[in-house]
């Protein structure tokens, strides 16, 4: 049978053989699924639901409380994808097959510009977030990136959306707090200027562990945030580089590779993504080996009934960062195009959320 199929595809046109070979790529992910186990209603989180027939071969079910309906694929990143096979194998080739630009993607999918751009905030956005504690020794330094207000519309000036050429730490610096072991990278946006002990706290804190023994040069803040969190520091001069052999030499290595990705192969990245493009990073050094076992990484992704609960509020979740953790002014705010949502309004996601 394998000789038959050969002699078959060989007997094809290059055109035919490229469209046969994408039509088989995309049926591997025929087979991916949701999970279908619903526990509770995605809007209200009641348990009193019923099945409410089907909707395009997915069952769907009625909450007795809010009175609404859903499906098991409700609030996810694939929720409101009509193209879902393509999609599925867009998220793949995000994570397996490396940095790609929208360009480059939307010619391999046969997609839009808009819609690449659209799918890949999407998939960014169901990233399970890492549960585990950073123990053992462990490097801190925190990563500077200009502002940028990249695609705002309504600026007056287009070096506006680029911040400033001044030198030095300054408030048009953003903050992207490093950390990382031997096992495990975290990468958070904390604010912009600087950075100060309460910035560490609300964005890593939850990821240290009292087990830690931190290492970084002679920063005023981190030293502080280590003296008050009760955890181990090791610090040394900057142009010293190295205590005892030890440094940080992880992060300054990893910190290369991310400013490449955001500032090379994507020619910067809005301030109100980076975090975004931070996690995809962040998810390729941690998760090689699952990543690779593509079926369960997608799944785990396809899980998160929050994707579209924090897309279609991301406006809010930027302009609330802006104001809170930094002394730039929040100007032009994007219009909401989304009628319905899910946002609960008691519930206050903070950037280092997304």
């Amino acid at each position: 049978m394998f000789d038959d199929i050969k002699r078959h595809y060989l007997s094809l046109s290059k055109e035919d053989r490229r469209k046969l070979i994408k039509e088989l790529q995309l049926t591997t992910f025929e087979d991916v699924s949701l999970d279908t186990n619903m526990s509770c209603c995605p809007h209200c989180s009641s348990h009193e639901f019923t099945k409410h027939g089907k909707h395009k071969g997915e069952q769907r079910y009625h909450c007795r409380s809010c009175k609404r309906t859903f499906k098991s694929s409700t609030g996810t990143a694939i929720g409101k994808i009509k193209k879902k096979r393509e999609f599925l194998a867009y998220q793949d080739a995000m994570l397996s097959e490396g940095y790609m630009s929208l360009d480059k993607m939307s010619k391999k999918f046969n997609i839009s510009i808009q819609t690449s751009f659209t799918w890949r905030h999407k998939v960014l956005l169901s990233i399970p977030e890492t549960a585990s504690k950073i123990e053992g020794e462990a490097e801190m330094d925190d990563l500077w990136f200009l502002y940028s207000q990249k695609g705002r519309k309504g600026l007056q000036y287009s070096r506006e959306r680029g911040g400033t050429k001044h030198k030095g730490d300054n408030d048009y610096q953003v903050k992207v707090l490093a950390v990382a072991n031997k096992e495990q990278v975290e990468l958070k946006v904390s604010n912009i200027g600087r950075v100060s002990q309460a910035d560490i706290h609300r964005s890593v804190g939850d990821k240290m562990s009292k087990k830690t023994t931190l290492m970084s040069d002679k920063h005023q803040s981190i030293a502080a945030y280590a003296n008050n969190a009760k955890i181990k520091h090791i610090n040394f001069k900057a142009s010293e580089h190295t205590a005892d052999g030890k440094g940080v030499q992880r992060v300054n290595n990893m910190a290369e590779r991310l400013k490449t990705m955001v500032n090379r192969t994507f020619r910067g990245v809005s301030t109100k993504y980076l975090q975004m493009y931070a996690n995809w990073f962040k998810t390729r050094e941690n998760h090689k080996a699952d990543i690779e076992n593509s079926d369960v990484f997608q799944k785990a992704m396809l899980s998160n009934k929050k994707a579209w609960d924090v897309y279609s509020n991301i406006e809010s979740i930027y302009e609330r960062f802006i104001k809170s953790h930094s002394k730039r002014t929040y100007r032009c705010p994007v219009i909401n195009r989304f009628k319905t949502t899910n946002w609960n309004k008691q519930v206050v996601f903070d950037y280092a959320f997304i």
